[in-house]
């Protein structure tokens, strides 16, 4: 009787923890889908923002008469503020799937990593809003006057957030390489 009684505590020990193993890869497997989801969201941000960026520069560069030069590429930079939207959103997305994966972590080195990625992904949001506003201060100015003001007001913000922005990579990268070694 008491054979049995064990085999049977031992059954249910068993299923127990094929059950919480099988939990626990669900788990492991849903945070790796956010995590592939979180990249290819920051990946596809890079090329929009690299567009935007470019028609923001095409206008200001050689720039000799700011209304004349307002007018030929407002049109460009009207657009380029939609990719910044799209980004702005992409770099959201992106850190919201990373902390979804915190979320589900058991690990503290992977759980780490994920919500430095998080904060790496709101700080570019952050940024990218910003340069937006460069552009939207660019095109609603009425004159070069109102635009410098604007201007150097916006890069104050923008050098604080690439400053926290560098950090923040820094951060991660050290604990992407944790995370590196228990992959391996």
């Amino acid at each position: 009787m008491i054979k049995k009684i064990n085999f049977v505590l031992l059954a249910v020990m068993a299923v127990s923890l094929f059950s919480m193993a099988c939990v626990d890869n669900k788990k492991i497997e849903e945070a790796n889908k956010l995590v592939e989801s979180a990249n290819k969201k920051s990946n596809d941000a890079k090329p929009l923002l690299t567009k935007a960026g470019e028609a923001f520069t095409k206008a200001n560069d050689g720039m000799e008469d700011y209304e004349e030069t307002k007018t030929k590429h407002e049109a460009a930079l009207k657009a380029s503020m939609g990719d910044y939207d799209k980004v702005i959103e992409l770099y959201k997305g992106s850190s919201a799937d990373f902390t979804g994966a915190a979320k589900l972590s058991d690990d503290a080195d992977f759980k780490s990593y994920y919500e430095a990625s998080a904060k790496e992904m709101d700080n570019l949001a952050a940024m990218t809003t910003q340069s937006k506003s460069l552009v939207q201060a660019f095109v609603e100015s009425k004159s070069i006057e109102d635009y410098s003001k604007k201007l150097d007001e916006i890069k104050g913000k923008i050098d604080a957030l690439k400053k926290e922005g560098d950090t923040l990579t820094a951060n991660a990268k050290k604990l992407e390489e944790a995370v590196k070694s228990k992959s391996k």
